[in-house]
């Protein structure tokens, strides 16, 4: 999108680790309801649990809104590299 030759966009990397994230969160919801330690030692390590799950689940969005964010600015920033390279400006400069 807009990436030089032989790069990657800036947000494919940030959309993998929003992706990894949410697979981390869906692990450990899954470790929680594993937890067959009974009372209250049990309780507590499962909320322990879910509670990283969801602080995974919530970063996880966050790098998506980033991603989100990097796409529009790739998305400019080839728009602007083919005005220049439609313009001549691109062949000026070297």
């Amino acid at each position: 999108m807009g990436a030089r030759e032989g790069t990657a966009p800036w947000s494919r990397p940030v959309r993998a680790q929003a992706e990894r994230l949410r697979e981390e969160a869906d692990r450990l919801r899954a470790s929680a309801g594993g937890v067959t330690l009974p009372g209250v030692e049990g309780t507590v390590l499962r909320r322990r649990i879910a509670s990283h799950a969801e602080r995974a689940e919530r970063a996880a969005r966050s790098l998506e809104r980033a991603a989100e964010a990097l796409a529009r600015h790739e998305a400019l920033l080839a728009a602007l590299a083919r005005g220049r390279r439609e313009s001549g400006g691109a062949a000026q400069r070297e």
